[in-house]
């Protein structure tokens, strides 16, 4: 959930800083995923009303006369710039989004600016059009940034037991509880006594168990003000017209959706029913729907006969929604339950922040609020006449008073609040204290997740801070019956610890992946299905870890021109049976090497995962093998203590393309690893002798294969060999290489002489030669 900072400031206007919100709510339990800063327009970007729009003919592009403080004339090719609407005008001169706004010829006009969509001026992802802005905004010519300063927003993970936080009002009422005065701004209402023209029956009060209409008539529709705009933008929605920007400007405030319909749509009324078999819906987002009997529906009828404008609760339909030319709306407030919607959204793959917010459930007290102040913005922005009366199906629901005990809470906790403090803290939630114990507390109507005293005990621990709980340990520590099953996850996170130590970044992807991927990555289809998946491209159970990674790293690229990326998971694949995985990427040279020309691709990779096996004492080798999803010249298994335990490789070039990447190497294995017993050895007490080899193969000579070679002649005395350069070109015959070793001989008992070693290195000499293989000069 995004929350902009100088909205919730509104509420609480002691709030200090974005960096002080950002730990008050991580101390109430909700964690801050990232905070962003949203710059203000740049200073040659000025409010501008558009006087005349005029086709360029022969060409999709309008000449546009503005007044922006002075006659401005440019060109626009936005299907939405007409006369009569304010627009943002960048002058030239100015740099938008990293271009540099100048005058030049366009079919023959002249523009002298540019007029903006929300994507280029950088406050929304849209940009199939401007962003229009009410003719009176601001004065012509004014710097849209004096309207529109600069924002920050934090983007908060909220928990599913706490749907009411998913308003900013919900967040505003806890902090309040932490002392911070609470100002909740009021909207007067001037309602008139006049009948409703359309009428309401619920035929299923299980699915909606409390519907409300709400009439407003005379709507002036079109561009909503400067700062509900800014506080939509701000919040990840896009503003469209003003009766459909109140809607969801409430939904983001009070975590209560709403919808309107246009009058001219509904018929004789609204029915809510479940769907019938073969009804079809068009939704707004322009998709036609064939309904399921179980879905909950939203139905215009003119007398017996009826048909669906809306899926209840997950998104309107086309026909109904408000449109420009719009004068009289149905507001529709309404409690669904949660099930139901949770179902809908599931059945039609649609998840949208209406279904968010009723599949967790909504206050059961608050449609009649929301109704209220959703008319009085109406006839504050949109000039709308509103009936006193409401039309109401089912009934608010009051919370049930629970019994609490001061004293038993201190107990659980371990704790010694003052019984007065406890109490302070729940009615500063909002809570009914009633009684002189044992008390009955009533919680308020929007906190669905406070059902027993145990969650009141935690309310009060919550605010008054889980730091203030004492560090006392039991003094009995009975041997756990389970004893050591944490062995597994030990390892697996001494695994991790290496990794990050090597400097790999640990990533996690979704458990689920979209059966159509099998055929881009070449995999074998996933042979676990989802029955309900959350979404199409999660309906399946992953079979490997990599798929996840490259999306991962596609998914970034596509936001950051990035040259370099070292990430692994470990996680869990379902194949025939569930296993352990875990797998490494690499993109260019991975955390970067300080020296000029670093290693990069393949090599770096291997070596990256020889240095996470050395550490656990263990040898890598890799042998030639195609894997159909690895590049055919660079594909092999890896073996460790001579057991088939994954693949490394570079990413096959047919995925590279369709994904549109750079190259990209990756390894995946399967845990646990094989285990070699750790012996430990007292370093030698004498010295080394060093001796340097070059060897000149076939260019497709595996590496393995000569350092096998080196190894069986050289016997017990070689301590290590290191490769330090391969090099191909004059004087080397084509079609051949040079491998150049580093070889240390030692003796553990002795000093080893020059004669023993040079005789070690003629049994080397010999074994190449007898191999086909030679010695570079």
């Amino acid at each position: 959930m995004r929350v902009p900072f100088s909205w919730l400031k509104e509420y609480l206007p002691e709030l200090e800083s974005p960096e002080v919100l950002e730990e008050r709510l991580a101390g109430l339990g909700f964690e801050t995923d990232r905070m962003e800063r949203l710059p203000a327009p740049p200073k040659g970007v000025v409010f501008a009303r558009v006087l005349e729009a005029h086709p360029i003919p022969g060409t999709h592009l309008k000449r546009l006369l503005l007044d922006a403080g002075r006659a401005v004339e440019v060109v626009s090719g936005a299907e939405n710039a007409r006369a009569g609407i304010g627009v943002a005008l960048a002058l030239p001169g100015t740099e938008v989004g990293g271009l540099s706004i100048g005058e030049r010829t366009i079919q023959g006009v002249r523009s002298h600016g540019m007029a903006l969509s929300p994507k280029e001026l950088g406050v929304g992802e849209y940009g199939g059009g401007l962003l229009e802005l009410p003719p009176d905004a601001l004065p012509p010519g004014t710097p849209l940034a004096e309207a529109w300063p600069e924002e920050t927003v934090l983007e908060l993970e909220v928990t599913p037991n706490r749907p009411d936080a998913l308003g900013l009002l919900g967040l505003a009422r806890d902090l309040h509880a932490l002392g911070y005065a609470l100002e909740i701004p009021e909207y007067p209402l001037r309602a008139e006594p006049v009948p409703i023209p359309f009428g309401l029956k619920v035929e299923d009060p299980e699915g909606a168990p409390r519907f409300t209409l709400g009439y407003a008539f005379g709507l002036k529709v079109g561009p909503s003000p400067l700062w509900l705009q800014r506080r939509l933008f701000a919040a990840g929605m896009r503003p469209l017209l003003n009766a459909v920007d109140v809607t969801n400007y409430l939904m983001l405030e009070l975590a209560q959706p709403m919808h309107a319909f246009d009058l001219r749509t509904i018929g004789e009324g609204i029915l809510v029913r479940r769907a019938r078999p073969g009804e079809r819906l068009r939704t707004l987002d322009g998709v036609e729907r064939t309904l399921h009997p179980e879905d909950l529906v939203i139905a215009a009828y003119r007398g017996e006969e009826s048909w669906p404008i809306g899926l209840a609760g997950v998104m309107g339909g086309e026909e109904s929604e408000v449109r420009p030319d719009t004068e009289a709306i149905a507001l529709e407030v309404a409690r669904f339950h949660p099930l139901a919607i949770r179902k809908t959204a599931r059945r039609h793959g649609l998840r949208t922040e209406a279904s968010h917010r009723f599949e967790r459930g909504v206050d059961p007290m608050g449609q009649t609020l929301a109704q209220r102040r959703a008319l009085a913005l109406l006839q504050a922005l949109a000039g709308a006449r509103v009936a006193e009366k409401l039309l109401e199906a089912g009934r608010e629901e009051a919370p049930s008073p629970i019994p609490f005990s001061p004293e038993r809470a201190n107990r659980l906790l371990g704790t010694s609040y003052p019984e007065a403090e406890q109490l302070a803290a729940l009615r500063r939630l909002g809570c009914l204290v009633e009684g002189e114990g044992p008390y009955r507390v009533t919680p308020p109507s929007w906190r669905l997740d406070l059902k027993g005293e145990e969650d009141l005990i935690e309310e009060v621990a919550r605010l008054k801070g889980y730091e203030t709980i004492p560090m006392a340990l039991p003094a009995f520590f009975p041997a756990p019956d389970n004893r050591g099953v944490e062995g597994p996850y030990r390892k697996e996170e001494a695994l991790k610890d290496l990794l990050s130590g090597l400097g790999f970044q640990e990533v996690y992807t979704y458990s689920f992946m979209d059966p159509k991927d099998a055929a881009l990555f070449r995999l074998p289809p996933p042979p676990l299905h989802l029955k309900n998946p959350l979404a199409p491209e999660k309906a399946a159970l992953r079979n490997y870890l990599f798929p996840g990674l490259v999306r991962t790293l596609k998914a970034n690229l596509d936001l950051d021109r990035a040259e370099r990326a070292l990430v692994f998971e470990l996680g869990r694949v379902f194949q025939e049976e569930e296993k352990t995985h875990l797998a490494g990427l690499l993109l260019g040279e991975g955390v970067g090497l300080p020296w000029k020309e670093g290693l990069k691709g393949y090599p770096l990779l291997k070596g990256y995962l020889e240095a996470l096996l050395a550490r656990l004492g263990l040898a890598l080798e890799v042998e030639p093998h195609p894997f159909p999803f690895l590049h055919p010249g660079v594909s092999g298994r890896v073996l460790v203590e001579g057991q088939g335990v994954g693949f490394i490789g570079t990413l096959h070039p047919a995925i590279q393309k369709a994904l549109e990447l750079p190259p990209v190497h990756l390894f995946e294995l399967t845990l646990p690893l094989p285990e070699r017993p750790f012996r430990f050895q007292d370093p030698s007490r004498y010295p080394p002798a060093f001796r340097d080899l070059a060897v000149v193969a076939p260019e497709e000579t595996p590496y393995r294969e000569v350092e096998g070679i080196l190894k069986e002649a050289a016997g017990a005395y070689l301590e290590a060999l290191a490769l330090f350069d391969l090099y191909q070109g004059p004087p080397l015959k084509e079609g051949t290489k040079s491998l150049a070793f580093h070889l240390r001989f030692r003796h553990p008992e002795r000093t080893l002489r020059d004669e023993e070693v040079e005789e070690v290195m003629g049994r080397i000499v010999a074994a190449l030669r007898a191999r086909g293989l030679d010695i570079r000069g």
